[in-house]
């Protein structure tokens, strides 16, 4: 009888002859390889665990170790189709970075005609600003979407909130230095309300865990930015339309809503655990019933 060691050296070399047929129609990059390697391993492990059940087989096991990795040619053209978006991906980025790189050169190019024609340094140089925004957000763009590829979804949330700060960034010196408008702060206090609304999407769509728990924060985050913008946007006019008080009620509003959500996932949860209990008694019962087609009286 065979033992386990002799069963996996001999049919090592079967698996690697039938995984070189395989991965010979497909090229042969070191991705490739290091697939075919990750398949093998996969295989002997296989293999040995077989092995352990008492089959003995050398080819029985083959056998069953080859039909349980699946189809071979749908794997290797699922392989092919995520190299070539990786690959497409990865030429993205390079063409962003470029295309980044050459609208900054010509801004800069841009700005410093137009200045020295017109005199107008300032404040022209919010053109070169904006091409350095636009291409800092154009590179975190492509990035992100290469992260989301790997399931890293901290990093494209981080991303996603630099590119809000620089939007609004932009957007606050267009309002103070070419509008002129009184106010223009508050820009950075509706910017707040933002990062957290993005992020609070962004972990609905990745499905996080604490999304029922940032929901709320969102809210009352959202409730208080407005309440204070609305606040001292209307003040002149609070004697017109009183706006601090009662105003406030909005701030509540966010708790309020966080209060009912806590409740409607509680009683979620709960039900949930109802029914993973009555499954439970469900099989319980199954198994009890069962014994009177089995059990006899002697």
């Amino acid at each position: 009888m065979a033992t386990e060691t002799e069963i996996v050296a001999e049919l090592k070399p079967r698996y690697k002859s039938y995984l070189e047929g395989a991965f010979s129609h497909i090229a042969p990059t070191k991705a490739a390889m290091e697939y075919r390697i990750q398949l093998l391993t996969e295989l002997l492990d296989r293999t040995q665990e077989l092995s352990i059940k008492g089959i003995v087989d050398p080819e029985l096991i083959y056998e069953t170790a080859i039909s349980e990795l699946g189809d071979i040619d749908e794997k290797l053209r699922e392989f092919e189709g995520r190299e070539q978006r990786a690959s497409e991906l990865k030429h993205k980025l390079s063409a962003g970075t470029a295309v980044a790189i050459s609208v900054i050169a010509l801004l800069a190019i841009v700005y410093v005609i137009v200045s020295a024609a017109t005199g107008l340094w300032h404040p022209l140089w919010l053109i070169l600003l904006g091409g350095v925004f636009a291409s800092a957000i154009l590179l975190m763009f492509f990035a992100s979407l290469k992260l989301l590829r790997k399931r890293k979804i901290l990093p494209v949330r981080a991303m996603l909130a630099a590119g809000e700060i620089l939007v609004c960034t932009f957007i606050f010196l267009l309002l103070q230095l070419i509008f002129k408008i009184d106010g223009s702060w508050m820009t950075f206090l509706a910017m707040v309300a933002l990062i957290f609304g993005a992020d609070t999407a962004v972990a609905f769509l990745a499905d996080s865990k604490l999304k029922w728990v940032e929901l709320p924060v969102f809210i009352e985050v959202l409730m208080v930015m407005l309440y204070v913008i609305l606040g001292i946007a209307l003040d002149p006019l609070n004697h017109i339309a009183k706006i601090w008080h009662p105003g406030w009620v909005m701030c509540l509003s966010g708790v309020a809503v966080a209060i009912v959500e806590l409740i409607a996932f509680i009683l979620k949860r709960a039900r949930a655990r109802d029914k993973r209990e009555e499954q439970k008694d469900n099989e319980l019962n199954k198994n009890q019933d069962e014994k009177y087609w089995t059990m006899w009286n002697d």
